[in-house]
This record gives structure tokens, C-alpha cells and sequence, in this order.
């Protein structure tokens, strides 16, 4: 008996994460457990207007690209954060060689070294993923080509005279 209730919750849980679906426009953002590239907790709350997402490399470059001389300025001035999916990188890569180098960037990078809490958000291969936020519903998804794109996207999303997003 107890391992037939066993089988079932697992063809349940399976059964969920099978069903799920890609974030769309419409869809409220779910709350995000990440920490940054030194270890501290990233706060996504509902007055974030922008998410910058990345799941490889090559829209990771985008984004390195587009933050890369005023990025820790420009996430705060227009209310944004940058999440990156590392789980596919080797744990032993990602400890000696990718972490050293994302701390020594000057923004913050929010990880998600499981790749669970970043599985719904949709993506397209060789290009980051900008998910415009309001009041933590999904407003619009762009996937821009160049770190112009990008930054013009991000720029665009944040309303005039908005307070930045406190980086504490």
C-alpha cells in the first residue's frame, strides 16, 4: 500500500511538471528564491519593471555586452534584474572558473544553479529573454538580437520618474 501511495505521488509530481507551461504575457511572475554571484538573496518583488534573463552562453554575452559600462547603474535606474540559469554548466566549472569571474563584474547577476526556478520562463537559443514587468504581471517578452536591443528594450519598459529599485 505504502508503495503504491509512493508511485502515485511521483506520476503526480511528474505529471505537474510535465504540464507546465512557459510564462506568457498575462502570466503573474512567481516568486524567485535566488541568491547573487557573492551569495546574497535577490529580492524580485512587484516593483521590478524589468527581467533580463539568460540560459547560455551566447544570450549571456548579449547581456554582459549591454551592462558592461554602467551595468549596476542601469539595473537600478530602470528598476531591472539580471537572472541567469547556470545549471547546466558543470558544478566543478561553475565554482573554479565561472563564479570567480561573474564576481568580479560590478552588477548583480541573480543565479539559479538548479535551473528550477527559471524552468517556465521562456527562452530562445543564442538570445537573453527581457520579461516586462508591472506590478509583477508579464506585460511583455522581448528576445533582443544585440546589447543595443537590450538596453533600448530595458530602457523603454521603466517609466519616466520612477524611483530606482534599492540594490540592498
Amino acid at each position: 500500500m505504502t508503495l503504491a501511495r509512493a508511485a502515485l505521488a511521483a506520476m503526480l509530481l511528474f505529471a505537474g511538471t510535465a504540464l507546465a507551461e512557459p510564462l506568457s504575457v498575462g502570466s503573474k511572475l512567481p516568486p524567485l528564491a535566488l541568491v547573487d554571484q557573492h551569495g546574497k538573496e535577490v529580492a524580485i518583488d512587484p516593483s521590478l519593471r524589468a527581467l533580463i534573463f539568460s540560459r547560455e552562453m551566447t544570450g549571456g554575452g548579449i547581456v554582459k555586452e549591454a551592462l558592461a559600462s554602467q551595468g549596476a547603474e542601469f539595473l537600478e535606474q530602470h528598476r531591472a534584474v539580471y537572472v541567469s540559469d547556470v545549471s547546466r554548466m558543470p558544478g566543478v566549472i561553475r565554482q573554479a572558473f565561472a563564479l570567480p569571474s561573474l564576481r568580479r563584474r560590478d552588477y548583480r547577476i541573480a543565479l539559479d544553479e538548479s535551473g528550477e526556478a527559471t524552468r517556465d520562463i521562456p527562452s530562445v537559443e543564442g538570445k537573453p529573454t527581457l520579461l516586462v514587468l508591472d506590478a509583477g504581471t508579464i506585460v511583455s517578452i522581448a528576445n533582443p538580437a544585440s546589447a543595443e536591443e537590450l538596453r533600448a528594450a530595458v530602457a523603454a519598459a521603466s517609466p519616466a520618474g520612477l524611483a530606482p529599485v534599492s540594490t540592498e
